[in-house]
């Protein structure tokens, strides 16, 4: 299981009274529902190893921001060891180059992720831990409308959709907390 998010100390420092009994549960579904958004599961800091395309001597790493480059070796495609090969990195880039003419497809090795979350990210998992602690239980909350004699019930369809993924502020606040658009993919929960 993934590290969580944010902590029941950080949801009270933020203003969020989490049920002391459910606190930690509450913060892992936000952590995992936070990651599923941003579109990875690692957020902290890790070391991965990854098989990746080079497009005219460019490999792009995943799961930014990338703390350091450990090594990249090619994959070969019969039974031959796989070698190591030159690249260029400049700290903080989330591309590396290689020599084109080399391989089409290598495997890195790279620590990525933050070290030390943004402020902005810890604090929407609270926020969310919160949301998830007001729904109502045993599913109610997935009921448009419901009706018991004279008393009827009727859920926000953000509600609804929520239930299981982040509201459209929460996805805007992930897009802040996370750094460019263009460098983070942020997804709404839809299947594919």
């Amino acid at each position: 299981m993934l590290p969580l998010l944010a902590t029941p100390a950080d949801a009270q420092a933020y203003g969020y009274q989490l049920p002391a009994d459910r606190a930690e549960g509450l913060l892992a579904r936000a952590s995992a529902r936070v990651r599923r958004a941003a579109g990875r599961g690692a957020i902290t800091a890790q070391t991965s190893e990854v098989r990746l395309p080079v497009t005219r001597g460019t490999v792009t790493l995943p799961g930014g921001p990338v703390l350091s480059v450990s090594g990249v070796r090619t994959v070969p495609e019969d039974d031959s060891p796989a070698e190591e090969i030159p690249f260029r990195w400049n700290a903080g880039d989330d591309k590396l180059s290689v020599p084109y003419h080399l391989v089409s497809v290598v495997e890195v090795t790279y620590r990525h992720g933050f070290h030390v979350l943004p402020d902005g990210l810890v604090e929407l998992v609270c926020q969310v831990a919160f949301r998830l602690s007001q729904q109502p239980a045993q599913g109610e909350g997935m009921l448009r409308t419901a009706s018991v004699d004279d008393a009827a019930f009727t859920y926000a369809s953000e509600q609804i959709a929520a239930a299981g993924d982040l509201m459209p502020g929460e996805l805007q606040a992930l897009k802040a907390a996370l750094g460019t658009p263009g460098t983070w993919v942020v997804k709404s929960g839809e299947r594919r």
